[in-house]
């Protein structure tokens, strides 16, 4: 697991200049690799859901911290995920471009439709529920 937020960014700053593969329907891989970890959930809905309460938050998109995974629920069977950046921004795949790793407003509008953003703030490791150093 990578243990800054610096380096997760740098991570996926690095994925938009050069992609290391074709993330097409794979949101919640690139968001848990972003983090150094792999993919739990069959969805990124089910992802969350299997989130315990306590872990989830969902807030105006200006009190995300960078390097939160965030989720979106609406819009699809599978939800969405994505990470918080700096000043509004976040990274997703399939956004802009297809299979890509793109910068992204953090409030997407097709998966938050009140500027707020679903996040959580632990995520699970070999079967515990690990704080990210947000």
């Amino acid at each position: 697991m990578r243990t800054s937020v610096h380096d997760v960014l740098e991570w996926l700053r690095n994925e938009v200049k050069h992609p290391s593969m074709d993330y097409t329907h794979r949101c919640q891989q690139s968001a848990r690799s972003a983090w150094g970890l792999a993919a739990y959930a069959p969805s990124a809905r089910k992802a969350w859901e299997m989130t315990p309460e306590r872990y989830r938050h969902h807030t105006p998109a200006h009190l995300v911290p960078p390097g939160a995974i965030c989720y979106g629920l609406l819009n699809t069977t599978y939800g969405h995920a994505w990470i918080a950046g700096h000043n509004g921004m976040g990274f997703s795949v399939d956004y802009r471009t297809r299979g890509r790793i793109d910068r992204v407003p953090l409030a997407l509008p097709a998966w938050t439709h009140d500027h707020r953003v679903h996040w959580v703030d632990h995520v699970p490791v070999n079967g515990k529920w690990t704080p990210l150093p947000l």
